[in-house]
């Protein structure tokens, strides 16, 4: 068969034995492959050459390791925002026209599945006629387009359900989730899973073996017809996994439920009809702000998977450069909650890890704990004990910290007393060698108060985990005075090979996050005081999009440690915000919240899953001698007086130079805090305001004083017109790695 063309930038052509054709992909200037223009049009081209030049069969793979297909290319789907809806729908129409020509060719193809295969990737595999799925740790398969506020647009809610069942189908799609090549196998999605090395043969027989029973033409067939869907069979989808969204959306991330309205629909309608309804709830849900935010989300991640945590602000001349340390291995001392929950996560991630804690019997307790979390199948959502004793071999256990002289880097993770920690940190350092990184878990403690007592404190700073460490991927890598730029970027890299989202911030009271989320929770209780019903309160935050009330929070955080945080705090803000009484009185009461069984709320058992059985019946009695004037409020006012000064506090935050941009906020709060994905972050939030607007609502607040007083920063917005965070490429150093 002669070359079709030469000039092909993102696909490789290659001649088989047998009239086999491969078409390999390796789409050049991104970390892995994905559907961007010349792919698409250079697939076309080879597509349509294959017509006119048919192959017996046809194999698609991917040439670059770990990444089969990633889907369209996110810089493609930005430009959708501006468009009609109408052209919106002509380009899934084409997308999908493309990949048809897989199904309608006259010969059979087999798609081989090797790394991640997502989105338009996987929509790809679909319109080929088989699939076949390496054992690759790597290989995932999934269609994440409901985390954009999308559904899939290339055929992916037509051929997916006709191919492993409507429920299934509804199950994948409307979680945006991945599954691995064995779950693909046992979902009927894939039609082999194999070792890699044999992927291209497994392959090929395939082709061969269904020409000769022509199977492909028949399994063609098959797919093409309508399902048979009975009214029993869409009742129980609607009242089981309908209802499972609705309830995992809360009605503020339409996709899901579109998605799933969708395929119910099409289930038993032509190919054609289906099609139509992709292509129309694609275009609908284009047009929504949830999209463009939840895109807007996507992009400060891959902003922050490409940053060294330096950009800018390196101090660097033209022949310097940062040197970072790819730690091998690393060791955590102090085995209590987050120690164990750290170093769970090191193990869960390949590493062969050291926990150092003097009381032999905290030690012991902790590491079955420890290899559980480890061990915990996200998928099953439970230990999968096989796993456990797989994972035992990477945890090694002492009291002595002797045993860490050869590690690479130390997190120290013991109680927060200062005192406790400055003596912990100078036996680290007089024990492991001069190279080695030591860290500080800490949510309280200030840097530069721990690091005086380094004899090189450029080989320290902050790596605050926030609990439980397993289900929380932020981690603030806080600068100390001393700190080097090459420790910075070398914790940066750390975090982000135990899959957490580093953000590097300064050393401040609160750091990021706490200085944020305690205007916020202060103000909670000052409305509390003001004689709002404290369930009316978290409702209103729970409406705006968070996973709980501040209230609720403050109980499932502790009251004491809340207490504590506050007196830190209050070197920060205590000039704007008066530290409330009755968070000490509910300290007194005795009253720490689900700890207890009593703070806000009275709980039916202790502990951190405690459920709420009801309000607190004594505490307004307990508030009677500190309430204030009883104001009477809307629950959107209520909003406002809880989130508005979030808002100011992140204003103030940038002007302080606590972080370097307006969108490690935005990142930071939603991941650790849980602040709506769907409102992009807190200062995005504020831009779908407007500052006008924002200095408009804090008028109404300005009798509660320098809280509500706009900064310097919000007026200047307001004047310009400009917007708070916008998601742009800061100057990122690409550091040498040793």
């Amino acid at each position: 068969m002669p070359e079709p063309i030469t000039t092909l930038s993102t696909l490789v052509i290659e001649k088989l034995s047998g009239g086999i054709t491969a078409i390999g992909i390796n789409v050049p200037g991104h970390s892995q492959n994905v559907m961007n223009q010349d792919f698409m049009e250079e697939l076309k081209q080879v597509l349509t050459f294959l017509q006119q030049n048919p192959p017996r069969g046809l194999l698609v793979e991917s040439l670059r390791d770990d990444s089969f297909l990633a889907g369209a290319d996110i810089g493609q789907i930005d430009t959708v925002w501006s468009l009609p809806s109408a052209r919106v729908k002509e380009l899934c129409d084409n997308g999908r026209s493309l990949l048809d020509m897989f199904a309608a060719s006259p010969w059979p193809s087999v798609a081989v599945i090797d790394g991640v295969c997502v989105g338009g990737g996987l929509e790809l595999a679909l319109a080929c006629d088989l699939r076949v799925a390496t054992e690759n740790p790597k290989t995932i398969l999934g269609m994440p387009e409901v985390k954009l506020g999308l559904l899939p647009g290339w055929g992916g809610t037509v051929r997916l359900p006709r191919l492993i069942g409507t429920g299934p189908a509804i199950e994948l799609i409307a979680s945006g989730d991945v599954i691995t090549g064995s779950q693909a196998k046992t979902l009927g999605l894939v039609d082999a899973y194999v070792p890699v090395h044999s992927a291209r043969e497994s392959a090929c027989a395939f082709i061969e073996q269904t020409i000769a029973t022509e199977d492909y033409c028949k399994r063609r067939a098959e797919l093409q017809l309508p399902q048979v869907l009975d009214k029993p069979e869409s009742d129980f989808l609607l009242a089981t996994t309908g209802a499972v969204i609705v309830s995992r959306t809360k009605g503020n991330y339409p996709a899901p439920m579109v998605a799933f309205d969708t395929i119910m629909q099409s289930a038993t309608k032509s190919m054609k009809e289906a099609a139509a309804l992709e292509s129309k709830a694609f275009a609908d849900l284009s047009q929504t702000s949830v999209a463009k935010q939840l895109v807007r989300v996507y992009r400060l991640g891959e902003r922050n998977r490409r940053d060294c945590g330096l950009g800018e602000s390196a101090q660097l001349t033209s022949n310097e450069s940062v040197h970072v340390n790819e730690v091998q291995k690393p060791s955590i001392v102090g085995a209590g909650i987050m120690g164990a929950g750290i170093t769970a996560r090191h193990v869960r991630s390949g590493f062969i890890t050291k926990l150092v804690d003097i009381d032999a019997r905290t030690l012991e307790q902790s590491i079955p704990a420890i290899l559980e979390e480890a061990a915990w199948d996200r998928y099953h959502q439970k230990t999968n004990q096989e796993r456990v004793n797989e994972l035992t071999g990477r945890l090694m256990s002492s009291t002595q910290l002797s045993s860490i002289a050869d590690t690479e880097i130390v997190i120290e993770s013991v109680i927060e007393r200062t005192d406790l920690k400055r003596q912990v940190l100078a036996d680290i350092e007089a024990t492991v060698s001069p190279s080695t990184i030591i860290c500080t878990n800490t949510s309280t403690n200030p840097i530069a108060t721990l690091a005086d007592v380094f004899s090189d404190p450029t080989r320290f700073c902050g790596m605050h985990f926030f609990n439980p460490v397993r289900q929380m991927s932020l981690v603030e890598v806080i600068c100390g005075p001393d700190t080097s730029d090459s420790t910075v970027a070398s914790v940066v890299l750390h975090a982000k090979r135990l899959k957490k989202v580093p953000v590097v911030v300064q050393d401040s009271p609160g750091f990021l996050v706490n200085r944020v989320l305690t205007p916020y929770l202060h103000e909670s209780v000052e409305l509390l005081r003001e004689g709002v019903d404290p369930s009316r309160i978290d409702k209103v935050s729970r409406r705006f999009g968070m996973p709980l009330g501040p209230l609720e929070l403050y109980d499932m955080v502790g009251l004491d440690t809340a207490f504590y945080a506050g007196l830190v705090m209050a070197n920060a803000i205590g000039d704007r915000i008066e530290a409330s009484p009755v968070i000490p009185a509910l300290v007194k009461a005795g009253w720490l919240g689900r700890k207890t069984g009593t703070g806000f709320y009275s709980y039916k058992s202790t502990g951190h899953d405690a459920k709420i059985e009801s309000i607190n019946e004594k505490l307004g009695d307990l508030i009677d001698p500190y309430r204030l004037a009883e104001q009477q409020m809307t629950d959107e006012q209520i909003c406002d007086r809880l989130f508005l000064p979030m808002l100011l506090e992140a204003l103030l935050v940038l002007d302080e130079g606590i972080v370097r941009d307006g969108c490690d906020v935005d990142l930071a709060v939603i991941h650790a805090l849980g602040f709506p994905a769907f409102r992009g972050g807190v200062l995005a939030w504020g831009d779908s305001l407007g500052a006008a607007e924002v200095v408009h609502r804090l008028d109404q607040f300005s009798y509660l004083g320098p809280r509500m007083t706009p900064p310097a920063r919000l007026l200047a917005h307001a004047e310009s017109g400009c917007p708070f965070a916008l998601v742009e490429e800061r100057g990122i150093l690409l550091p040498k790695t040793t």
